[in-house]
């Protein structure tokens, strides 16, 4: 066996290389390298995480709403894959067959995880690639009407703005306070004969409220209206089917829940719009597939979607419900400890299947920016909400320990019982 160094950034690792000139670090088994290398036996064992996440060493980190840390087998797996470049050359040209294989690969493994088709689903650079996509292939007309949440994330919303300025498209805005049933009902009123096209967040930004997508499908399709999600905040929390769901568009990216690259992304196009959906801009893709790739405009930085496959591969091995476990019982624990602080108000739902690891907070006097300064003076990261209020988020992940959370809680309410700046 040959070995090589890798690691030239942080200290030589040498790692063994079969005959083949393959480095094993324990990549995913759809990509063929060598993933029981890395998690013969993962379980949810948050110590064993957080021992893949350094960044857990150094902080509390509350921030995977907003960008994830990363997991040492995504870092392993840009790092092997930046270091093959440079030593054997660019794999288009070198070896195209193997780059096209693993992207490939990579695309089959990031469908299956959203319960997808691989030939549905099209590479992009980020959910707002993915939704940009959408609305530029649509077709609008004068009048049209366009449903958004109160909440939605710039990613959705600035495309949206954008609309009206060409094309005369009325925006409007659901408000997603209330349970599933009351935001249902709202939707349904909202939902008329001009209405082209129902954009949500499948959980919103700021209060991580998850809304009832199945449901909300089933309504909009009974009026002849197609549904796009954005799924940032929702892969990775939760297991999500899309197909199961029913949505016409999905929208995802690699780097918040799914501990993934930043960025890579991808969108799901349910079969029946392959040929509806106009392609806008076009790419030399056009001509060379008559598939999903017509929808890939850009050049695909293949690392980041082996990288983000890779990451894909450890959270099914730990088990997205489980996952989802952990975090719904510490998002609680922390719901519970920061509504005892005086002056404070919990924005995030607690109804289970309405909530999720997304726990934000208002306190009466005090800016968000102020109080999420305040935290990372204390080493924890934290964000500032904006949309509806100014209060905080926070992001209870998988790596989140019962400490981790009484740290926090202690720490806000040491920063509020200070008082707020004159």
């Amino acid at each position: 066996m040959q070995k090589v160094p890798y690691r030239v950034l942080f200290g030589v690792r040498h790692e063994t290389v079969g005959s083949e000139g393959q480095v094993r670090l324990g990549r995913s088994k759809s990509l063929n390298i060598g993933c029981d290398k890395i998690h013969p036996e993962v379980t949810m064992d948050v110590h064993a995480i957080r021992a893949r996440i350094p960044l857990t060493q150094t902080c509390l980190y509350f921030n995977t709403g907003g960008i994830s840390p990363t997991l040492d087998v995504v870092r392993d797996s840009l790092i092997h894959d930046i270091w093959e470049i440079g030593e054997t050359g660019p794999p288009p040209i070198m070896r195209p067959d193997e780059h096209h294989h693993r992207l490939q690969s990579a695309r089959e493994q990031l469908a299956d995880f959203c319960g997808a088709e691989p030939e549905n689903l099209c590479l992009t650079r980020g959910v707002a690639d993915g939704v940009t996509t959408v609305f530029n292939g649509l077709g609008w007309q004068t009048g049209d009407e366009l449903v958004l949440t109160d909440e939605e994330h710039p990613a959705v919303r600035i495309p949206a703005d954008r609309l009206p300025a060409g094309h005369g498209v009325k925006l409007k805005y659901l408000p997603i306070d209330g349970s599933a049933e009351e935001v249902l009902s709202r939707l349904e009123q909202m939902i008329t004969s001009k209405t082209k096209m129902l954009a949500l967040s499948h959980v919103t930004t700021d209060t991580g409220t998850r809304l009832p997508a199945r449901q909300i499908v089933e309504l909009a399709h009974s009026r002849s209206v197609p549904v796009l999600y954005d799924g940032a905040q929702s892969l990775g929390q939760f297991p999500v089917d899309v197909t199961d769901i029913g949505a016409d568009f999905y929208s995802a990216l690699s780097y918040k829940w799914m501990f993934g690259p930043y960025s890579a992304g991808w969108l799901y196009i349910d079969p029946a719009w392959h040929d509806r959906l106009k392609v806008v801009p076009s790419s030399a893709n056009y001509f060379a597939d008559d598939g999903i790739r017509r929808f890939e405009f850009v050049t695909m930085p293949t690392i980041y979607y082996t990288a983000s496959a890779a990451g894909t591969d450890y959270l099914s091995a730990v088990g997205i419900d489980k996952i989802e476990q952990h975090t719904a019982d510490l998002a609680g624990r922390l719901r519970t400890g920061l509504a005892a602080i005086p002056g404070l108000a919990i924005e995030s739902p607690s109804e289970p299947g309405v909530s999720t690891g997304v726990v934000a907070f208002q306190v009466a006097g005090f800016e968000g920016p102020y109080i999420s300064t305040q935290l990372r003076e204390r080493q924890i990261i934290t964000r500032p909400t904006g949309l509806k209020f100014s209060g905080v988020r926070m992001s209870v992940a998988m790596f989140t320990t019962a400490a981790d959370v009484d740290a926090v809680i202690g720490a806000v309410d040491e920063i509020v019982r200070a008082g707020a700046p004159a």
